[in-house]
């Protein structure tokens, strides 16, 4: 067994023994899911102003309380061989990045960087190709840019004929139809980003045609036609644990990075949605979640009792509100969203370490279908959380 294996063993192991305290729906649940299974840490939690698993301090009391969540506390991520990075990529000119915004192009630098020199690559899931246009660009190699979105590829197009780059775009829905022909004739298959099926897909594909080197960056897990997780590996298929679509979106969500002003506003419309639902529980005399479909952030400015009167029309349940008033349950919200926000915390400890399963689970498909493969960070978290880069060399033919 190899050390990717037993890194994947291990990670399953205690993401199945600890599931009880990130393996459920937060916005179902009034009280601690988990609370008869980890008492100790439930009484920690519960005299918590709030939760930073950022403090050190805050971690080590969390360790003290419940040990066995230490023990993967520190797992490490490793980083990609720099023997493989490319030691003669030369600066492009700024034309080059005109009209992609700086951390989008630093990513692409990043991961060309990491990228093996080869002479014709495939660009998976292309978008405007930005991506193809930077390997185009080092050594004029040629680069086939696929894109299902005609618009995409016609701007695309245009740009590399106006920087005189081989670089050839192929319009093509890749779930529906996947370019087996393109995959066939190219060296290297990249993929920045693309999304759940969409880079499954591209190993799945690549890796039964054989082609030289595939690296990708995962993302969105949870986009998927299916409902449960659908391993790729054989040893992912007897593992342990069995993830929902719930998991997956776990696995990407990330402490908020977005602004003063838009932190503010997820906060009020998480509160809101929180305070009509504790309100349509006591109303409906029901213990059942009720989903509320997305807003338009302007509805914010109507306050509490202005998002739940929207709110039960949407559901048709106004006949209700007279029966029991809406401004009984606001000072009830602002306290759920702070349990809420504890409650979520711990959940986030296991975010890490559940990526890392499914970013394992590529890796060893890889491995089983023939590959020599690397994993690890192609760039800073702060450039993108989604910094995992999973890179794999097909092993010469005995």
């Amino acid at each position: 067994m190899n050390h990717l294996q037993t890194r994947f063993q291990a990670i399953d192991q205690w993401l199945h023994q600890h599931k009880a305290l990130w393996q459920f729906d937060s916005f179902a649940c009034l009280t601690l899911p988990w609370q008869e299974a980890y008492p100790a840490l439930a009484a920690w939690l519960n005299v918590q102003q709030e939760v930073d698993l950022e403090d050190a301090k805050q971690v080590a009391e969390i360790i003290h309380v419940q040990p066995s969540l230490g023990e993967l506390s520190d797992w490490p991520q490793g980083f990609l061989a720099t023997e493989q990075t490319r030691q003669n990529a030369t600066s492009p000119p700024a034309y080059l990045s005109t009209g992609i915004k700086g951390r989008k192009w630093s990513q692409i630098e990043a991961f060309a960087a990491c990228t093996p020199m080869v002479d014709r690559y495939l660009e998976w899931c292309a978008g405007k190709g930005h991506l193809g246009k930077y390997l185009a660009y080092q050594g004029n190699k040629q680069v086939v840019s696929v894109e299902w979105q005609q618009s995409l590829c016609e701007a695309g197009q245009q740009k590399a004929q106006q920087l005189f780059l081989q670089q050839t775009f192929h319009c093509t829905d890749v779930l529906a139809d996947a370019p087996e022909a393109l995959l066939k004739t190219t060296q290297c298959a990249v993929a920045l980003h693309a999304c759940g099926d969409l880079h499954r897909v591209l190993l799945e594909q690549a890796s039964r045609l054989k082609v030289s080197y595939i690296c990708i960056a995962p993302c969105c897990y949870h986009l998927t036609q299916t409902e449960a997780y659908q391993p790729l590996s054989t040893l992912a298929a007897q593992a342990k644990l069995t993830l929902r679509k719930a998991d997956l979106k776990l696995a990407v969500k990330q402490v908020a990075t977005a602004g003063a002003r838009e932190q503010r506003l997820q906060k009020q419309e998480l509160t809101y949605r929180l305070g009509f639902d504790l309100w349509q529980r006591h109303a409906r005399k029901t213990d059942q979640y009720l989903a509320v479909p997305s807003i338009q952030k302007v509805l914010l400015n109507q306050g509490f009792l202005g998002f739940c009167h929207w709110a039960a029309e949407q559901k048709q349940l106004t006949h209700l509100i007279a029966q029991q008033p809406f401004e009984d349950f606001q000072h009830a919200a602002g306290q759920r969203y702070q349990d809420l926000q504890k409650q979520q915390a711990i959940s986030q400890w296991f975010r890490p370490a559940l990526e890392y399963w499914l970013i394992l689970d590529r890796a060893i498909f890889l491995q089983e279908q023939g590959y020599h493969v690397d994993i690890g960070a192609f760039c800073a978290a702060s450039l993108t959380p989604r910094n995992w880069m999973v890179r794999a060399e097909l092993k010469a033919a005995n």
